[in-house]
């Protein structure tokens, strides 16, 4: 789909009201009318705005980091069924934090920095550090000639991320009962469930926002690469240096959403498709479109499972319900399209 540069800006515009009408729809509506509570009891309608506020944050930054990263990979790999969680990335950060959590005891998964009046999770930074030692294996592992081959990138992911399960399999199976319900709740992706500081959300939030400004500067070239390597490289693309940078920012931001919030399944794979299908492939609107769409998608999701009465489920984790809606509705996508919709327009 073509635009100018009024209709760009109108279409981001759009989407722009549209998050922020999301985001005030997510602190106002759930199971508990808080503004009953407003006057009545202004304390726990502070407790719970505050609450609010935290999930929703951590939903938009969250959605945000992989929608944009699955259209990185879609683009980098000429891949349609590439997402973020493709390398390994989750697996490390979430052994990361993991053992964090089984190894240190309680009085140290947290820790403040007085000079920046931070107060950081241990596990979440363990869990960035993980990803950090995983995108340099990866990277390292991935490379044929001096050159990231995109086939060898993908194979090493796949093995990456069998480790990876295993060992948070064999950590699990050793942790304590209270530790190993714990694990499997926040592996089913609950923003809820970290002990998020509002230090980390803030940390989170200035990575991510770098790495979105960076994909949305490399939109033009991630139409170079959907013609091949030789065109964009006829074009006057780097493409092997635009390969090394994606892939590294795409994956640096999967850490950082899954040591935020957990491994949350399906946001950068069904975002993408749906948004190109719609709006077409030029990733100039694509990658912008993708943050926003990706923060709707994840704080939507989050604001439906909170919906749900805590005393009749304990509290549903968002990464299951992503993974329930998202799997039906990827069928229906491919199955409404004659050929797979790829990053190649």
């Amino acid at each position: 789909m073509s635009f100018t540069v009024r209709r760009y800006f109108l279409i981001l515009a759009a989407a722009a009201v549209l998050w922020l009408a999301v985001a005030g729809f997510s602190l106002v509506v759930g199971a508990e009318n808080i503004w009953q509570l407003r006057d009545s009891q202004p304390d726990a309608f502070n407790q719970i705005l505050s609450s609010r506020l935290e999930r929703t944050l951590t939903a938009a930054l969250v959605g945000a980091a992989l929608a944009a990263s699955g259209v990185a990979f879609q683009a980098l790999l000429r891949n349609p069924l590439a997402e973020p969680y493709i390398l390994g990335v989750s697996g490390g950060a979430s052994l990361g934090v993991i053992l964090a959590t089984v190894l240190l005891p309680v009085s140290c998964l947290t820790f403040t920095i007085p000079a920046l009046g931070l107060t950081l999770s241990a596990a979440g930074l363990a869990g960035f550090l993980m990803a950090l030692v995983t995108v340099g294996a990866v990277y390292l592992i991935a490379q044929r000639h001096g050159r990231l081959d995109p086939y060898r990138l993908i194979l090493t992911g796949v093995i990456v991320n069998a480790f990876f399960g295993a060992a948070i399999m064999l950590t699990a199976a050793l942790a304590g009962d209270r530790l190993r319900n714990e694990i499997i709740y926040w592996l089913m992706g609950g923003l809820g469930s970290l002990r998020a500081r509002w230090g980390e959300l803030a940390v989170a939030a200035l990575v991510i926002l770098a790495g979105l400004a960076v994909f949305v500067y490399q939109a033009a070239g991630f139409n170079l690469l959907s013609f091949g390597e030789d065109v964009a490289a006829s074009l006057g693309l780097h493409v092997e240096r635009r390969r090394r940078s994606a892939f590294v920012v795409a994956s640096l931001l999967a850490g950082v959403s899954v040591s935020l919030a957990g491994p949350i399944g399906f946001v950068g794979l069904i975002v993408p498709h749906l948004l190109r299908m719609i709006f077409g492939s030029d990733h100039r609107l694509l990658v912008p479109l993708s943050i926003f769409g990706g923060a709707i998608f994840l704080m939507i999701g989050d604001r439906l499972v909170q919906l749900v009465p805590y005393n009749l489920v304990g509290g549903l984790p968002v990464g299951v319900v992503t993974a329930l809606c998202g799997v039906p509705f990827f069928i229906l996508l491919m199955r409404r399209s004659r050929t797979p919709q790829g990053a190649a327009p």
